[in-house]
């Protein structure tokens, strides 16, 4: 033992002047750039001369500091700050964070005027303070529980930074985030098994998280940023990023190694995903998500992700030399702390894309697309007419793309599909041949969809001229599920009746049905009659009542207060022979939907073409003469945000 520690010492002295000769340009640089604050700095590095692991470490940080921003004026947001702890106070009783949720909003736009001006850090931390971080840091990789299996460089970016996120305070964040909630975690120093588990301890922690802050979860950021930690660790909604955020800080805050990683944009859906990860005592990155769901848990399995990313403290190289050459840069990449770790997730490969009108020596973009967009979610250098992206999930569709002056987008080659073993699979429409598309929906099935349509199978359409269906005609039973509309066409065998409805036996099924349209023969129009059916609604859904199934919304559906055995219908007050019934199980809306226009749209190789409008007469459309084997986005002009690029193959749609 004494050998091996010997040897690591040597073997570490050995590594930091090469390290030194490496790095000392960029510590050179970010001294410079202090400006007067340089002396505090070189304070940093003159109080560890006699300490190489902690002199390394601050030259770690100061190399790397320039980037990174707090504000110029935190007081400036504390009138904001203090307003959300009065409301958050006033609404502690409030039991729908839903509720709690506008009136923050609400807030927030009173004070949108505020601007948070900004600093680069190394330009005003003060010795002290960067001491004083280290210092812990330290403490809490050498003598601490759950940290101890970190080497040095796992260190530097998992414990040692000062700060979790840019403009967050600099402040003593690490002595106050450590008496959150730390219940149990004591307890596991009496398990010789869990003493040193840093999985353990985070899986613990994270419950406290979910216990104490209870989140709820938006899609989109809507509010102004809280930074400080006081007012920020009620707040009882945020995106994925805040939870992960607040994670990290906590979880360092009582030494478990914790980073973020994110997807800019998933390959099958609109916006993206952020997330922790933790460095568990084995060496396995393990995701988790801050205050939600434990690491170990399943997260986001089968969700296609194209890129992921981890936040760093460090610098990217080929970022920082991509944003000192290029005009424009997305969004995405204007934030140099990032480094790719994809293949942590997926099998992934390499795709080679040529390039013809590229710039050698600039940079090409992978893109996918959201739900109105092109989102860029990778980069590569052009060279010799070709880039090549490293390490890209498959099973996607992209588009390559450059950004001229200003940020306008401009189309390198046609889009791809990156198949599985990792060919690229151009996708071109061929104008000289022609189909016709019959069209369904505008956005793919997802769980959270397919979960609620299979409550209407089994159930059945029923016709009778007694009120109380004591003899009935069962007119359809129920057994296709996809999300679709359906019809049912009824032969002119079947007599008038006064009575029609949908009635569900089926246990669990709740009576979930969105929408039924009545046709009558002869006219061919829509009738309505007076609406029949079972009262009430399921107890947590008090708009699910049996009037929703009739009326003309999708969105809205029937939520029954009996398991199985409830029904709804019409009383047309006399009998009346119909020709078609046209219904649609509860899902998301984004069937086609009768009265509503819509507009299809092919890639041309340079943009959207569109192939013409269309108001939908009933539950599909039909395109005709379309150019064939090309990439569609279908749009529904009427209303509705969720619209999904796809392919057409044998008679179907295949989305992306």
């Amino acid at each position: 033992m004494r050998r091996y520690i010997l040897f690591a010492a040597i073997t570490c002295g050995m590594a930091f002047p090469a390290c030194d000769r490496t790095h000392a340009p960029l510590l050179e640089e970010a001294l410079e750039m202090a400006g007067e604050n340089r002396t505090e700095l070189e304070k940093v590095l003159a109080h560890y001369a006699g300490d190489s692991l902690k002199l390394e470490a601050a030259k770690y940080l100061i190399r790397h500091m320039p980037g990174h921003y707090s504000q110029t004026d935190t007081a400036a947001f504390t009138p904001y700050y203090d307003a959300v702890d009065s409301l958050l106070t006033a609404m502690k009783d409030t039991t729908d964070k839903w509720v709690v949720r506008d009136s923050l909003v609400a807030l927030s736009r009173r004070f949108g005027h505020l601007r948070p001006r900004k600093v680069q850090d190394v330009k005003i931390v003060t010795a002290g303070f960067l001491i004083q971080n280290i210092d812990s840091a330290f403490v809490q990789w050498k003598e601490g529980p759950w940290a101890r299996h970190l080497g040095f460089e796992d260190f530097c970016e998992y414990l040692l930074p000062y700060k979790a996120e840019e403009l967050q305070p600099l402040d003593g964040w690490r002595t106050h985030l450590r008496s959150f909630h730390p219940d149990h975690l004591d307890e596991l120093a009496y398990c010789d098994l869990y003493r040193n588990s840093a999985l353990q301890a985070a899986i613990k922690l994270n419950d406290n998280l979910w216990y104490y802050m209870k989140p709820g979860i938006t899609d989109e950021t809507i509010l102004l940023p809280v930074h400080r930690w006081r007012t920020r660790l009620r707040l009882p909604i945020g995106t994925c990023a805040d939870y992960g955020t607040i994670a990290t800080s906590v979880f360092r805050s009582q030494g478990i190694p914790v980073v973020m990683d994110f997807t800019p944009q998933w390959a099958f859906r609109s916006l993206g995903h952020s997330w922790n990860v933790l460095l568990a005592e084995d060496g396995q990155h393990i995701p988790f998500s801050g205050a939600c769901c434990n690491p170990g848990q399943p997260h986001k399995l089968g969700e296609r992700m194209p890129k992921v990313f981890r936040r760093t403290y460090a610098m990217n190289p080929e970022l920082r030399r991509m944003l000192q050459t290029e005009e424009y840069v997305p969004d995405v990449f204007r934030n140099p702390f990032i480094r790719d770790v994809t293949e942590e997730y997926m099998d992934c490969r390499d795709a080679a894309i040529h390039v013809p009108e590229g710039k050698d020596g600039h940079y090409a973009f992978l893109t996918v697309f959201d739900n109105k967009e092109w989102v860029p979610v990778d980069f590569a250098r052009m060279e010799d007419g070709k880039a090549t992206f490293r390490k890209v999930g498959m099973n996607t569709v992209y588009l390559p793309v450059c950004y001229e002056k200003g940020g306008k987008m401009k189309p390198l080659a046609a889009p791809f599909l990156f198949a599985y073993g990792g060919k690229v699979r151009p996708v071109v429409a061929d104008t000289t041949r022609r189909a016709d598309l019959v069209l369904w929906r505008k956005y793919p099935v997802l769980p959270h969809v397919q979960e609620v349509i299979m409550r209407i199978d089994g159930g059945e359409f029923q016709a009778s001229n007694e009120a109380r269906f004591k003899e009935k005609t069962v007119l359809h039973r129920v057994t296709d599920c996809s999300a679709t509309g359906k019809e049912i066409l009824l032969s002119d065998t079947v007599r008038p009746y006064r009575y029609w409805r949908f009635y569900q036996p089926k246990e669990g099924s709740y009576c979930n049905i969105a929408d039924i349209r009545f046709y009558e023969r002869g006219s061919h129009k829509q009738i309505k009659g007076k609406i029949i059916g079972t009262d009430g609604h399921w107890e947590g859904n008090p708009e699910g009542t049996k009037d929703k199934v009739f009326d003309d919304d999708l969105l809205t559906f029937f939520d029954a207060p009996l398991p199985a055995g409830a029904w709804a219908g019409m009383d047309f007050g006399r009998p009346v022979a119909l020709e078609r019934i046209v219904y649609t199980a509860r899902g998301d809306g984004n069937t086609i939907d009768i009265g509503d226009t819509y507009e299809l749209f092919y890639w041309n190789g340079q943009g959207w073409s569109s192939l013409g409008k269309q108001e939908a007469a009933n539950i599909c459309l039909r395109f005709r003469n379309v150019p064939s084997s090309g990439l569609y986005w279908l749009r529904d002009l009427s209303k509705g945000k969720e619209e999904r690029i796809f392919t057409y193959e044998q008679g179907r749609q295949v989305w992306w």
